[in-house]
Formats: C-alpha cells, structure tokens, sequence
C-alpha cells in the first residue's frame, strides 16, 4: 500500500457548498455596495487564501469586518449542502483499508461540523484541520506532528491552491472537477492527476 494518509480539502472536493458560499459572498458584497457576482463569474473570480479575493474584490476592507457578515449570511441562506459524487465511496474505500484521513481546509469549523455530521463524514477523519487561511503555511506541520511520509501521503482538492499545497509540502497531488477551479485552471497548476470525482481513486495504489 503506498498511500497510507490521505488529506482531503472540504468545499468543492467532499461537499457542494457553492449555493451558500455564493449567497453569502454577494451579501458581503450588497453590503459594501458592491454587485453580486453570478455562479460563473464567482467560480472564475475566487481564489485561495480568501483574504486575497477580498482584498481584489472589496480593497481595504479587513477580513475581521467583513466575515461576520459573511458567516451571517451563509448561516441564512438555508441551502442544503450535499455531498459531492465520489465521496462517500471514497472515504468508505480510506477506511475499510487502513488509511489515515484528514482534512485540510478553509472551512469555518461550526460550517464543517454542521454539514459532515449532517452527511455522515464527521467520524472518518482523524484530524480535521479548519479555518486555515493559507494551506501552504500548515501542510509541513501536520506532516510532521502525525509522522506521515511525504512519499505515502496525497492532497486532493478542487482549487490550484491545493495542487500548490501539496506541491509546497512535496505529496502527491490530486485535482479532482467537482468544485471550484476549471480544468484548465487545475491543468496549469500540473498536479499528479486530476479526476472528475474521488471515487476515481477507487482502488488506491
């Protein structure tokens, strides 16, 4: 088995959460007077850290002013969050096979929370690491505090921001086109292999 420990990013790659994401990113923007963004022209737009959408979208305003607004509005949205295809197959697959899983992620822990136990993926992870503004910044220290070998650990995520990650921390890097970035956006980042959905990992090597 080479790939005993598997990170997994949490937007886009394990569950849709566009429609509230979406919601509450154009509420922030109402708020400051600025004009919605349309699905497309949001997918095209955003961009991991987050701090830099904003500072692009919305210059000068502090994160700290701007995300209670945000978790306002996303908590209000009332849009179900559903698992995306491939996830539940794949995480049952990490499982049933020994492997170490955790999550890597920007997501608000109260959010994560919320919508794993809703869809049954809050017991698989080990650790689950939320509300990391630069995932660049935490990969290293999480390998190294849970001992995994760079050579038998993947990262897939949906944003060029996970393929630089796991390139920055020397994984294995996975795009997977369930989420946020375009193939073509995934395609220059040159991960190690991209996916339409995770449960083309089935079987792991």
């Amino acid at each position: 088995m080479r790939f005993k420990n598997v990170l997994l990013d949490w937007s886009g790659t394990l569950a849709d959460d566009l429609p509230p994401v979406l919601a509450a990113t154009n509420a922030v923007l109402d708020h400051y007077g600025r004009p919605p963004l349309c699905r497309e022209s949001f997918r095209r737009e955003f961009r991991l850290p987050f701090a830099e959408f904003y500072e692009r979208v919305l210059p000068g305003v502090p994160i700290a002013e701007l995300d209670p607004i945000y978790t306002r509005h996303f908590d209000l949205a009332g849009t179900p969050v559903d698992a995306l295809p491939g996830a539940h197959a794949f995480l049952a697959h990490c499982t049933e096979t020994g492997r170490r899983l955790f999550l890597l992620s920007s997501v608000k822990r109260l959010h994560f929370e919320r919508q794993a136990r809703a869809l049954g993926f809050l017991d698989y992870f080990e650790h689950p690491y939320t509300e990391i503004a630069d995932k660049r910044h935490r990969i290293g220290e999480i390998l190294q505090s849970h001992g995994l070998e760079r050579d038998q650990t993947l990262f897939a995520g949906d944003m060029v921001h996970d393929i630089d990650t796991a390139r920055h921390a020397g994984v294995t890097a996975v795009a997977t086109l369930t989420g946020y970035d375009s193939r073509a956006e995934l395609e220059s980042a040159a991960p190690d292999q991209i996916v339409d959905d995770l449960s083309q990992l089935i079987p792991l090597p």
